[in-house]
């Protein structure tokens, strides 16, 4: 199966506000959203998220968002600047990009294959 995913850069590190709002944001556009558990020891479970409070704090997290038959996985890692996505690529626009288009201080969006961009910004370590 081919995927399909982006990188979003931010103006600012992300942090616990910053990273709510962004979930308050999917919740609203989005049919689901789920969180896989931090939790050590058990399985990958995603549990679904009905309000920003629902939200399991680690420095990494991870979500899947679902609209219709398409989801997308979002990786979020607390202070730094970096949303890492990855989908299956649709006709139209990629939930994985979706995602990523209205959230507050994006600054930059690069396509996953574009080697020498994220090349780039790995030598500014924002990867």
């Amino acid at each position: 199966m081919i995927s399909k995913g982006y990188v979003a850069i931010f103006d600012a590190p992300l942090n616990k506000e910053s990273i709510s709002l962004f979930v308050e944001s999917w919740l609203e556009r989005f049919e689901r959203v789920e969180q896989v558990t931090p939790e050590p020891g058990l399985s990958a479970t995603a549990l679904a998220i009905t309000k920003r409070e629902e939200i399991m704090w680690e420095p990494s997290l991870q979500f899947r968002v679902v609209n219709g038959d398409e989801f997308t996985w979002v990786y979020v890692t607390q202070n730094r600047r970096v949303i890492e996505t990855t989908g299956i690529p649709s006709e139209e626009i990629s939930l994985c990009l979706d995602v990523l288009i209205e959230l507050e201080g994006v600054t930059e969006i690069i396509e996953e294959h574009n080697d020498k961009r994220l090349d780039e910004l790995e030598k500014q370590g924002l990867l």
